[in-house]
């Protein structure tokens, strides 16, 4: 008789842990992304890089670059922008001035959950377009907008770091500073 009942309750436990590891693998991905996610964070595992790309206004970063190197080679990389483009036109829209920044930081935020980057700003205010490097300065405030590059490039402690040529030809000058 305890033979009978001790089959009878293998075959019971048996069955059960069939039933859950059926239903444990009956679970769907959502449409391939982990794979895709498993692969960039093995690829990340095999690398130590960090990717610094310092730009002045929300419209200068090089996203197929940060994808590249985030997603495609695993580095960490970071958008360092000046400005949030609140001084830029908007040929779209209504928005100008503070709901253009918000707009535009919420635009990067979008491009970042596709390319892997992290985000940082500085407290530079988007003017609107610059004659000269000196008059980029004074309203930003030279000291405290080079403090600003200084702590991001302290903190993030990259091991390259990608800016506009300072000696650049065209457009504002807030590029240059």
């Amino acid at each position: 008789m305890h033979a009978n009942r001790f089959t009878a309750f293998a075959v019971s436990l048996l069955v059960a842990v069939g039933v859950l590891a059926t239903a444990v693998q009956a679970q769907p991905l959502e449409s391939g992304e982990g794979r895709a996610k498993l692969g960039v964070a093995l690829r990340a595992l095999n690398s130590t890089g960090v990717f610094l790309s310092v730009v002045a206004h929300p419209d200068d970063e090089n996203n197929a670059l940060l994808a590249r190197l985030s997603q495609g080679e695993g580095h960490r990389t970071v958008l360092l922008s000046a400005t949030r483009g609140d001084g830029g036109q908007n040929e779209i829209g209504p928005e100008l001035f503070d709901a253009l920044a918000v707009l535009r930081t919420e635009e990067l935020h979008a491009a970042h959950r596709l390319d892997g980057a992290e985000q940082y700003f500085t407290r530079a205010v988007d003017f609107g377009y610059s004659f000269s490097v000196e008059e980029t300065f004074e309203r930003w405030g030279r000291e405290e907008i080079l403090g600003d590059f200084v702590r991001m490039i302290r903190t993030i402690r990259p091991d390259v770091v990608s800016a506009m040529s300072p000696e650049g030809r065209g457009g504002g000058q807030h590029h240059q500073a």
